[in-house]
């Protein structure tokens, strides 16, 4: 099986499961994801919507979520698995999130596109 691997505007994606190659989540839409998000550095997690057992969503573009996340959201396929890298700048930043996240964490997720809908 190979693995895709891509870099765009300093978020790194790499896909562990492809999706469908066909469904790529546009501005507006609303996409449902199951993920976990880990501090770069020290591996350490910090949230997670599968422990919560419980599916998060958000509109793509609509500064719901960081920057980092809305724009590899746009990569992805529905079904896809990645794992996604983002930059502080496109996360957090300086200021960070106490006590979570500390200033300047780069972030790691692995995220799976469940669906998506057109609004």
């Amino acid at each position: 099986q190979q693995q895709q691997q891509q870099q765009k505007e300093g978020i790194l994606l790499r896909t562990v499961r492809p999706g469908d190659a066909t469904n790529y989540p546009c501005q507006g839409d609303a996409v449902r994801i199951h993920y976990e998000a880990f501090l770069k550095e020290t591996g350490e997690k910090f949230d997670s919507s599968r422990d919560r057992r419980q599916e998060f969503s958000w509109r793509v573009g609509k500064q719901q979520v960081i920057k980092g996340l809305d724009l590899a959201i746009t990569r992805m396929s529905v079904g896809q698995v990645a794992e996604i890298t983002i930059p502080s700048l496109l996360a957090y930043g300086a200021q960070g999130y106490p006590p979570l996240i500390p200033p300047k964490s780069d972030l790691a997720f692995v995220v799976e596109l469940i669906s998506l809908t057109s609004l």
